[in-house]
């Protein structure tokens, strides 16, 4: 939507100084996002200069990649289809119950998982990741940088989204014990529809 993501306006409150904000932005926004999209895409460099045939490993990550981005696409328009709904009803003065009344999606992929949508991106990488193996038969190789950087800078931002989300939604802690970060899984429990 071009919007600026909603952390960041708690970023800046948080740093509270314009000129240490400018210069977080130069050094994480302006620099290492730049320098980490180089990482990630590092792998598929490799394979590029690579003369070795397409292999197992190829269409493995290949098929791999192609259900992450199904599963991602899926997850962001279920998430953008809620937020869509719920404020809409907020706008129409409609009762908000259910996932509606707490304010955040647990139904769909966001049952098994917290972060759809961030495990699936995460995987992606990962996928590319194994087109480096493919064309270097290495396991372990100077491209998997770009990839293990990613993952904690996931994890970062996660643990941000999730600590606004408690703030901002009571329920969200009981959704947090019954429902994996990450990783799909059965949920362990059923979410209240409302605080005790």
């Amino acid at each position: 939507s071009g919007e600026e993501d909603y952390r960041w306006p708690i970023i800046r409150k948080k740093i509270n100084n314009r000129y240490l904000f400018q210069i977080f932005n130069f050094v994480f926004i302006a620099w290492m996002q730049h320098a980490l999209l180089m990482m990630i895409t590092a792998p598929a460099y490799l394979a590029l200069r690579s003369h070795a045939p397409l292999n197992w490993i190829d269409a493995r990550a290949t098929g791999l990649f192609l259900g992450f981005l199904i599963l991602e696409t899926v997850a962001d328009q279920q998430q953008w289809n809620f937020q869509e709904e719920k404020y809409a009803r907020r706008r129409e003065k409609r009762p908000l119950t259910g996932d509606y009344g707490r304010g955040f999606l647990t139904s769909g992929l966001f049952r098994y998982s917290r972060h759809p949508n961030f495990f699936s991106e995460q995987s992606i990488w990962c996928c590319v990741y194994l087109f480096s193996v493919a064309a270097t038969g290495e396991w372990v190789n100077w491209t998997m940088t770009g990839v293990v950087c990613l993952i904690a800078l996931f994890q970062g931002s996660c643990d941000l989204t999730e600590r606004l989300s408690a703030e901002k939604y009571p329920l969200y802690l009981e959704y947090k014990k019954t429902t994996s970060r990450f990783l799909p899984l059965p949920p362990s429990g059923e979410v209240p529809s409302k605080a005790n």
